[in-house]
């Protein structure tokens, strides 16, 4: 089998495989939830801590929505640069329009490097936070306000991270040269929906994220008192430095 007809498109795999991986990892709970006493302190949850266990499917939904794109990418990517009755049973299968043109451009490759950069910080915040970091707002026993690694920078790091995270997954579905666009998935209605329904649905999270900041901030004011009066001051900023 060769691999030599094309180089310039097979660039794309190695970014494709690693936003995959970085998109998996970012949107996937670190860690169960936490038990129903820890979130009973609170009076007013937020909206996704409430109905967390259909926010986790959904997301699962979408996580699997952003990364099957790319893995089938990845495949047609390859079987159009290789010459073998494997590839060609690939490209009828994933992409029946034969004058589709996957390739690398700028906005695929900023999106790749938005889908990795997103993902790895929302990986280093599960690492720094430990055993702290879940998907609702809760306070542990014995809980230690964390204000190292990204929480010495922002205090809401992993929400940036997200939503850094999924604008890659948005572009990267989005932009020419992808599967999704070349493959005229976008002229279904099924696919309409699919494609768009996760982009809505991942930017609902987002945005609840961001209107969670002002409630978390508030929980670890009531739990840390002085403590975290002191980290406000040392990090200012919530989501982005020098911005808010």
């Amino acid at each position: 089998m060769s691999l030599i007809h094309a180089p310039g498109p097979l660039l794309k795999v190695p970014l494709l495989l690693a936003h995959t991986v970085c998109t998996w990892r970012g949107s996937t709970p670190p860690r169960p939830p936490p038990p129903s006493e820890e979130l009973n302190r609170f009076s007013n949850p937020d909206s996704l801590s409430v109905t967390m266990p259909l926010q986790v499917w959904l997301i699962t939904v979408s996580k699997w929505a952003f990364c099957s794109a790319s893995l089938a990418e990845i495949a047609v990517l390859i079987a159009q640069n290789a010459s073998s009755p494997t590839s060609s049973k690939v490209l009828s299968f994933l992409l029946p329009n034969p004058g589709a043109s996957l390739r690398l451009t700028p906005i695929s490759a900023l999106a790749c490097a938005l889908g990795i950069g997103g993902g790895l910080l929302r990986v280093w915040c599960h690492r720094t936070l430990g055993k702290y970091f879940t998907w609702q707002v809760s306070v542990q026993t014995e809980h230690k306000l964390v204000t190292s690694g990204p929480y010495a920078i922002v205090r809401h790091p992993s929400y940036t991270a997200w939503s850094v995270m999924n604008a890659g997954n948005f572009l990267l579905l989005l932009s020419k040269g992808s599967y999704v666009v070349e493959s005229g998935l976008l002229r279904s209605i099924w696919g309409k929906a699919a494609v768009f329904g996760a982009i809505g649905y991942m930017s609902f999270v987002s945005y609840s994220l961001i209107r969670r900041v002002p409630i978390e901030d508030a929980v670890l004011e009531k739990e840390f008192g002085p403590q975290w009066q002191e980290w406000t001051k040392r990090t200012p900023y919530c989501l982005i430095p020098f911005v808010y």
